[in-house]
């Protein structure tokens, strides 16, 4: 038996997820196609995209608002066609119900700290990356063996840009 719904949705390559900041209606899971996970910073003319991650088959996300009962942190974005499983509220609620307290207030805080992380994340890139007006693409985007070039440390200290961060 399946811990979660059956509820369905496809979306076309290209099509949105869900956007950051939006009200959460549930968590997903993909089951085919491939997803990618974002956060947008700086803002009007100047915001750019930080690509997170890319997602496919038996990949979970949304899950943090489900959660923490907050926005979402992130915006995620349907890279080819891709069919998705929706966990509903409800669902997630009867299952949370069969853990003890302790342990739900542990996901909590874990979920908490986690978002505190990303807020400072983004703070960093915002303040230390320097992305050429006409850069189309994310801030960070990772090369092919996982990998992205470190940006510039706190003023007076430069990163050697052939160094690079491994995930």
């Amino acid at each position: 038996m399946r811990y979660y719904s059956t509820k369905k949705k496809k979306y076309r390559e290209g099509e949105m997820v869900f956007s950051e900041n939006s009200e959460c209606d549930g968590m997903y899971i993909v089951d085919s196609g491939r997803v990618r996970v974002f956060k947008t910073v700086g803002a009007g003319g100047a915001a750019k995209e930080v690509e997170l991650c890319t997602l496919g088959a038996r990949a979970m996300f949304g899950e943090m608002a489900m959660i923490d009962n907050s926005r979402r942190s992130a915006s995620v974005q349907a890279v080819e066609q891709t069919e998705i499983t929706i966990i509903t509220r409800k669902v997630f609620e009867d299952q949370l119900s069969q853990i003890p307290p302790w342990m739900v207030n542990m996901i909590r805080i874990l979920v908490t700290r986690l978002r505190e992380t990303n807020e400072k994340l983004r703070t960093m890139v915002e303040k230390y990356t320097n992305v050429p007006d006409d850069d189309p693409g994310s801030l960070l985007t990772l090369d092919a063996d996982n990998t992205f070039p470190l940006f510039d440390g706190p003023e007076g200290i430069k990163k050697d840009t052939s160094e690079t961060f491994t995930l």
